[in-house]
């Protein structure tokens, strides 16, 4: 079974990744030549520093991420490692290439997708390996999840959040981002400036009875209605 488990080399790997794309990426791309605007992050300093997950709609591959990492770590300056943060992916993304793999150090965690791989669709079974990296992630820390599975705009997310919550008891923290697909000049490659984009965390959702009761699919598929009036894009 796949852990998360890092050498002293990871950490301080993670570290530099974390500090240079803050000091040489967020702060000049995301204060100067453009204007990203975040909202409801004084709950950053008042969540635990394990157990929660933040769940994000998905424009970019890693713009988004490097936002909220930015808005936890640079802007807030937390520790790097309290709460140690990381991002959920698919492994085919994190393997693109030699900057995605430096990403993935950075604290990704990637699991195979059971319904698209290499922008097709596909359907096959879970990813219980996957899975267990990101509970244990969940467990041990922070995580950012894109339940959409996918940078389509106005996808539905996966029902599957809803069963991953309640395994875990997460604390719930839906983040709404706009703005970041004017921020890409070609395809997932960032360049433009002069944009505006927001980060908006808002309110943990109230989970104490959907936790408390045995999970249930009717219970399952109204948490994940709830979420979908925040992250999902009007038709």
């Amino acid at each position: 079974m796949a852990s998360l488990r890092q050498t002293f080399l990871d950490r301080w790997l993670r570290r530099g990744i974390i500090t240079s794309l803050g000091l040489g990426f967020t702060i000049p791309y995301f204060r100067l030549l453009n204007r990203v605007r975040v909202t409801g992050d004084a709950i950053i300093d008042k969540l635990p520093r394990k157990n929660v997950m933040f769940l994000s709609n998905h424009q970019t591959y890693f713009m988004e991420a490097m936002a909220i990492f930015d808005v936890v770590y640079i802007r807030h300056r937390l520790p790097l490692e309290n709460p140690f943060m990381r991002f959920s992916a698919a492994t085919e993304t994190m393997k693109q290439n030699l900057l995605t793999q430096l990403f993935s150090k950075g604290g990704g965690v990637t699991f195979r997708r059971s319904f698209r791989e290499g922008g097709k669709d596909v359907k096959r079974g879970a990813d219980f390996e996957g899975i267990a990296k990101v509970e244990e992630a969940i467990a041990s820390g922070w995580l950012l999840h894109f339940p959409a599975g996918t940078t389509q705009k106005g996808a539905p997310l996966r029902p599957g959040v809803a069963q991953l919550l309640h395994r875990t008891q997460a604390v719930a923290v839906p983040v709404r981002v706009d703005g970041f697909r004017e921020l890409l000049l070609y395809k997932q490659i960032p360049g433009k400036v002069l944009k505006k984009c927001r980060v908006a965390l808002h309110p943990p959702l109230d989970l104490a009875k959907f936790y408390a009761a045995p999970y249930h699919k009717d219970a399952g598929t109204e948490v994940v209605e709830r979420l979908s009036a925040i992250l999902v894009d009007s038709a």
